[in-house]
């Protein structure tokens, strides 16, 4: 039972099932439907041939003639005789072709294949005979489950009494057409089910060396991408993969290369901070207590900074799709509540502020946290002059954030808001990874240009 269960899980066999089921159907139908036709033509073919034959003995008049008719094919086994009914209604059976008739003191037709009382057979032919003059009157019936087909014709003869010449025939079962048909159905059913198992193995061939690239793929396999020609969905889905594959590969390089790289970062604070602690403990250091504290404080708060950044980005996700806060921001209030703060951070920095009025939908804070993001980048690199424009353009409100820092290099300038980039100092960031996940949550766009002199970057959020 479990192997039974085990092989019909295989796509292969269901296909394989699928199609001898459809095929075997398909000869059962041809096959009911051509013994059905066959024997409706051949049925009314011998009918034909029986009125033919019916119809010479009426015209030749001559009704002790031996019965020719026999030796057609369609007509074995067909007979006639007459029928004499005098005054008092009662029938008589009269044998007149006694070439082929059996004698008329025979109970039983020895050549009949029916094995059955002849004489009562006609009586009950006859019982069909209706008052008036018959001409070729056709009769299909029939007798103890054997169906006769005859034709009843008024005719002169004898001197006494009204006479009928009756021409029949009985169904004659030939089994070797159904044996003949029934082992074709079985020689295109065993052709079917050949058919149908190279039509399962090549669907299913192609779904199995998937299957076998999606488990390499589950073990981080990159070496070589699955080649599939198809051009129907199967290849479609070979070539989605591929893509999927060099995805995650570019996914697995980046995630090794941010490993490396937050472990330098992180090491580095922590190699500063135990290094000022020991020298602290050993009453070995260059200048004071106080100055060895101050910088196990800064190397601190670089170390949090970066553990938190590395926390909001990991839950940014979660946080964005499960918050519903969905309230109106003042733009221009939130821009100068932002750029208050960090004006005192470096008081050498020149302020341009062209703020407008806008308001837009969203998370104050998650905004607020994608605005200042791009502030501290650019007190980073600037020199003298920060720029904050706030306007609105068509649907949306844009906010342009310029610095006269130096340009990003040109082949820097499409991944510095991936996850884990490097600056040209070496050190990774993520803090513009977080500014377009936000943006890019609320519909909204950012972009980077080198102007001239410095650097400008452009937010532009949908009304």
């Amino acid at each position: 039972m479990n192997i039974f269960k085990y092989k019909f899980k295989s796509l292969t066999m269901r296909i394989w099932t699928t199609f001898t089921a459809i095929i075997l159907v398909i000869i059962l139908s041809i096959s009911f439907f051509y013994l059905v036709a066959f024997k409706t033509i051949t049925e009314k073919g011998i009918t034909q041939d029986l009125k033919l034959s019916h119809d010479i003995l009426l015209k030749a008049n001559n009704f002790t003639q031996p019965n020719r008719s026999d030796e057609q094919k369609n007509l074995r086994g067909s007979d006639y005789y007459i029928v004499n009914i005098d005054t008092n209604k009662n029938a008589k059976i009269i044998n007149v072709n006694k070439a082929h008739g059996p004698p008329p003191d025979s109970h039983i037709n020895v050549n009949s294949p029916f094995r059955i009382n002849e004489n009562n057979i006609k009586l009950w032919m006859a019982g069909y005979i209706t008052p008036g003059t018959l001409y070729e009157k056709q009769i299909k019936e029939s007798y103890n489950n054997t169906k006769f087909i005859f034709f009843i014709s008024s005719i002169k003869y004898g001197d006494s009494g009204t006479s009928y010449l009756i021409t029949y025939m009985p169904e004659l079962k030939d089994n070797a057409l159904m044996y003949t048909v029934l082992w074709i159905g079985i020689l295109f059913i065993a052709i079917g089910f050949l058919c149908a198992k190279l039509v399962a193995n090549y669907i299913s061939k192609p779904l199995k060396e998937l299957e076998n690239y999606t488990i390499r793929i589950a073990h981080k396999d990159w070496n070589e991408p699955i080649n599939v020609k198809n051009d129907d969905e199967i290849g479609r889905l070979a070539n989605s993969m591929n893509m999927m594959q060099k995805e995650l590969k570019r996914g697995d390089e980046e995630e090794k290369l941010f490993l490396q790289s937050i472990s330098h970062d992180l090491k580095t604070p922590i190699m500063v901070i135990m290094s000022h602690a020991e020298a602290i403990i050993d009453g070995v250091y260059v200048e004071s207590v106080e100055k060895n504290a101050e910088i196990i404080i800064d190397e601190s708060l670089r170390l949090e900074k970066k553990v938190k950044q590395m926390l909001y980005l990991n839950t940014l996700d979660y946080v964005l799709e499960n918050n519903f806060e969905n309230i109106e921001i003042n733009m221009q209030r939130l821009l100068y509540h932002i750029t208050n703060r960090l004006e005192v951070v470096n008081s050498n920095i020149q302020w341009d502020l062209n703020i407008g009025e806008a308001i837009i939908n969203g998370n104050a804070d998650k905004v607020q946290v994608s605005i200042e993001n791009i502030l501290d980048n650019s007190l980073r690199y600037a020199k003298e002059k920060i720029c904050v424009t706030l306007k609105k353009e068509g649907n949306f409100v844009v906010v342009e954030i310029y610095n006269d820092g130096p340009n990003i290099p040109e082949e820097h300038l499409p991944h510095i808001f991936d996850n884990f980039y490097k600056d040209k100092t070496g050190k990774f960031g993520l803090g513009l990874a977080i500014c377009k996940k936000i943006i890019n949550y609320y519909n909204g766009e950012i972009e980077v240009t080198n102007k001239d002199v410095g650097v400008s970057f452009s937010i532009r959020y949908h009304l």
